[in-house]
């Protein structure tokens, strides 16, 4: 008797719990999937999403323990949070097979990259610029048409570092960076675009420091397509240090440094939402959105640029995607969109084990639709 009791208490614990997450789930579902305001606070309740199906998978187990129609309820739960697969997972996906001979002819390559100021460590010293020179080799042998790169790095004083000028002789005499004052003579952490094909018009956007938008629109052979570059406000995430921390002070210190960085960032997406959108509207071109978003895919800056055009990694992409190499590992925060009116993908990856940078580099193939 006692022991039905306890089992009584349970099932009406857990199922009050339960009822108070399903409430939460759905709230963050709806502002996932219809992105309806760009409030901070909702911001932080999307990032949740893939805590809020763990949360209701555990819920499941629960309830076949103690209450197994109840288990009933997650699962739906679940099943309506599948609506979210395609941003989260990838499986199926083959590249398109051109006519022979057709690919070259009009077929073009996009990577986008950040590549961490082009240094290959986070304590990077001058013993370590041979790997950065094996990196810009690594670049270069890509043979991509189109390079889009966060966090580039030039620096007059160095050789290393002279990468404006690298680019340039290997094959890619057009360029665009972030900043108006920007030039090869300086020193600086910006974003760059880079391309084989000439360059007719840009326009830029910064935010602050290194972050901002800009696009360049680029002839390519018959065509031309606007290819908007994206460094968005970084969040500044310091988790290995907030790991790290051994006393409960320093967890403090860390995690409030850490919401605080992540509540500027949704605040800035308000601005940073409204100039790309205006750019992707007004845009006489066929429109490639890249680079490196610093946002999950449920997310405002996400989900608002998902209504307008498609993403690759949703299209042709294999596996999580993930496109950050450190902690946390399990983020896809870079990214390619494009308009599939205009444009067809032919091809998309993600390259795992490219250890130069903190982000993984991404490589989209693309044609224009001429019909």
């Amino acid at each position: 008797m006692k022991s039905y009791r306890i089992v009584k208490r349970l099932k009406g614990f857990f199922w009050f719990l339960f009822k108070f997450f399903a409430a939460y789930s759905l709230l963050v579902y709806a502002l996932t999937y219809w992105v309806p305001t760009p409030h901070w606070a909702a911001g932080f309740l999307m990032m949740s999403l893939p805590v809020t199906v763990i949360i209701n998978i555990i819920f499941v187990f629960i309830f076949l323990l103690v209450d197994s129609k109840k288990s009933l309820a997650p699962i739906f739960l679940i099943a309506v949070s599948s609506v979210f697969l395609p941003r989260t997972y990838q499986f199926g996906n083959k590249p398109e097979n051109p006519e022979k001979g057709q690919s070259d002819k009009h077929s073009f390559t996009i990577m986008n990259y950040n590549v961490y100021g082009f240094w290959v460590t986070p304590r990077h010293v001058r013993a370590d610029d041979i790997k950065t020179e094996r990196m810009k080799e690594w670049i270069i042998k890509q043979n991509v048409d189109i390079l889009c790169m966060p966090e580039f790095n030039n620096e007059k004083q160095l050789p290393t570092y002279r990468t404006v000028k690298y680019f340039r002789e290997s094959g890619y005499p057009y360029y665009n960076l972030l900043g108006k004052k920007m030039n090869e003579s300086t020193t600086f952490k910006s974003l760059a675009i880079f391309s084989k094909f000439p360059i007719i018009k840009h326009k830029e956007e910064a935010f602050e420091q290194q972050n901002g938008l800009m696009y360049v629109d680029v002839v390519i052979r018959k065509d031309t397509v606007r290819i908007i570059g994206v460094h968005l406000y970084s969040m500044s995430l310091q988790l290995k240090t907030l790991v790290s921390q051994k006393k409960l002070e320093g967890v403090k210190r860390e995690t409030k440094s850490t919401l605080s960085s992540m509540k500027k960032g949704f605040s800035a997406r308000i601005r940073e939402v409204g100039v790309l959108e205006e750019w992707i509207k007004e845009s006489p071109y066929p429109v490639i959105v890249c680079g490196d978003f610093n946002e999950t895919p449920y997310s405002y800056f996400y989900g608002r640029t998902r209504a307008l055009l498609k993403n690759a990694f949703e299209e042709k992409g294999e596996g999580f995607g993930f496109t950050y190499n450190r902690i946390p590992w399990f983020i896809r925060i870079d990214n390619q969109f494009y308009n599939d009116t205009k444009l067809d993908l032919l091809d998309f990856k993600t390259l795992k084990g490219v250890k130069y940078s903190d982000h993984n580099p991404s490589f989209g193939t693309y044609s224009v639709n001429r019909e």
